[in-house]
């Protein structure tokens, strides 16, 4: 099939692909995720989290309303009680009880948030990346990520995340050159995070012990930014073209498979592929009140904002 749909819906249908295709494999050892994918196959469970977390990042930039902290804990709230998903830890919940954004955005001791480095704060970061300027990318996606994460890796993977999908949406920029594209860009990040992603990008196979040091046995976790950041960089350069590959190279290598791929598939999914079989999954995407057709809908809003239409 060819898909006709604008750059932001193929992202915000990427994003929920990825997440809801990733979800039933999400805290498996990369062992039990391969038997599960070879037993099961792909089947889409509802979208949890991580494309929620997005839809409220896009619902902020397509809203006009100036990016500010209260603005994006606003739309985190709304969206949570409008529509509850499952895949938040329980900090994240506690904050999501708030009565108001400004309750949310103090209910995290500083000294926690500081040393918070999960993944979070990249999961919802490839919607920042249509904005036209790199600066105001970065700019943002420090913004967005500082509300609930401090951590130096946290901050950078979020920054890393949308300036991975700024390239692509802006300049296509193919997937072999992504992580060169944009690897000084960001003055905060550690120069280990950086050598760190180089030895990934550089990667030929899956190697478990570079990708994910002592998660070896385990799979990507959700605790830890720079491993997270690590395999969202090797994934894209060598399956970026392949998106059903990329996919089950998601799954495959465990732990976190929701996140992974929901972030892998929104950016590789922005640009290209129109003939992809990928595209008979997308088909399968969840279609309730905010499901597929509000996906594309936001999407084509955050297109047509850019004037990113084709």
């Amino acid at each position: 099939m060819r898909v006709n749909y604008s750059p932001g819906a193929r992202m915000m249908l990427g994003i929920a692909l990825g997440d809801s295709y990733g979800a039933p494999f999400e805290n498996l050892s990369y062992k039990d995720a391969i038997t599960r994918l070879k037993t099961h196959g792909l089947k889409p469970g509802r979208y949890t989290d991580d494309t929620q977390q997005a839809l409220a990042i896009a619902e902020v930039i397509i809203s006009g309303e100036e990016m500010s902290a209260p603005a994006f804990a606003r739309s985190f709230l709304n969206s949570y009680a409008r529509d509850p998903r499952p895949g938040y830890s329980q900090m994240t919940l506690g904050m999501l009880s708030s009565p108001d954004p400004e309750t949310f955005l103090c209910s995290i001791p500083d000294d926690v948030r500081r040393e918070r480095k999960t993944d979070g704060a990249a999961m919802r970061a490839p919607p920042v990346g249509f904005l036209p300027d790199k600066k105001r990318v970065i700019e943002t996606a420090i913004l967005s990520a500082s509300i609930t994460h401090g951590h130096q890796d946290a901050v950078t993977a979020a920054c890393m995340t949308a300036l991975l999908a700024h390239q692509r949406l802006y300049h296509e920029t193919r997937f072999s050159e992504l992580w060169a594209s944009v690897r000084d860009d960001v003055d905060i990040a550690d120069p280990d995070t950086i050598s760190w992603c180089d030895r990934c990008a550089a990667s030929v196979l899956p190697d478990r012990e570079l990708l994910l040091g002592e998660y070896a046995s385990y799979g990507v976790p959700y605790t830890d930014s720079r491993i997270f950041l690590g395999v969202v960089v090797f994934l894209l350069t060598r399956f970026g073209d392949d998106l059903c590959r990329l996919l089950t190279g998601a799954i495959r290598l465990g732990g976190d498979t929701d996140t992974v791929a929901a972030v892998v598939m929104g950016i590789a999914l922005a640009r290209g592929a129109e003939e992809s079989r990928i595209w008979e999954l997308a088909e399968e995407i969840e279609d309730g009140p905010y499901g597929k057709k509000y996906l594309v809908s936001v999407g084509d809003a955050l297109s047509k904002r850019y004037n990113l239409v084709s």
